[in-house]
C-alpha cells in the first residue's frame, strides 16, 4: 500500500514511530537503551542542579510504580548517572539527583533530539509549522473532549514549546 493512499491517522502513527525509533537510536548510542526509564534523567534535568526528587516523585513523574522507579534508579546509579543524597530534614529519605555525567548526558540527548526534530521539519516554513501546531492543538482538544488525560507537563518547559525540543 502506498503512503499516498493512507489516511492522516496512519501517517501520524508512522511519523511518530519513525521519530521514536530515531530517539531510541540516540539512547543506544549513549548506552541508555538498557535503562528501564531513561526519561528519569530528563525529569531530574528539568529540575536543575540542587533540586533533587524523591523516589516517589520520580515514580509519579514517569507514571510508574515506586518499585519500577527503584530498579531504574539503581541501574542508573550503578552507571554513574544518578546519586542518592540523604534528605536534609529526614535522614530516612533519599533524594535522587543527577551526577555531572548524568547532566552531560541529558544535554547531549536534548541536543540530539533537537537535531532530529529540526531535520524532521526541514523544508517547512514558519507558516507550515504554525499550521501543523494548530492541527495538533485541535487533535489534543478533541481527545480531551473524549475524556483523554493530558500527560503531565515537565517543570520548566515553555508553555508554547517554542525554541526547545522535548524528548518525546
Amino acid at each position: 500500500m502506498s503512503d499516498e493512499t493512507l489516511g492522516p491517522e496512519w501517517l501520524f502513527r508512522i511519523c511518530e514511530r519513525m521519530r521514536h525509533s530515531m530517539i531510541h537510536q540516540e539512547f543506544e548510542r549513549r548506552n541508555l537503551s538498557r535503562a528501564s526509564h531513561p526519561f528519569l534523567l530528563f525529569a531530574l534535568g528539568e529540575r536543575g542542579p540542587g533540586n533533587p526528587l524523591s523516589q516517589a516523585e520520580i515514580a509519579e513523574a514517569l507514571g510508574v510504580s515506586q518499585p519500577t522507579a527503584a530498579v531504574s534508579i539503581r541501574r542508573m546509579e550503578g552507571a554513574g548517572l544518578l546519586r542518592k543524597v540523604p534528605d536534609a530534614e529526614d535522614r530516612r529519605l533519599n533524594r535522587i539527583t543527577l551526577t555531572a555525567g548524568g547532566a552531560r548526558l541529558v544535554r547531549e540527548c536534548k541536543k540530539a533530539f533537537g537535531e532530529i526534530d529540526r531535520r524532521m521539519l526541514e523544508g517547512f516554513s514558519d507558516e507550515d509549522r504554525e499550521t501543523l501546531r494548530s492541527f495538533y492543538l485541535r487533535m489534543i482538544r478533541n481527545l480531551e473532549a473524549m475524556g483523554a488525560q493530558r500527560p503531565r507537563q515537565p517543570e520548566g518547559r515553555p508553555a508554547k514549546g517554542k525554541g526547545r525540543s522535548e524528548t518525546c
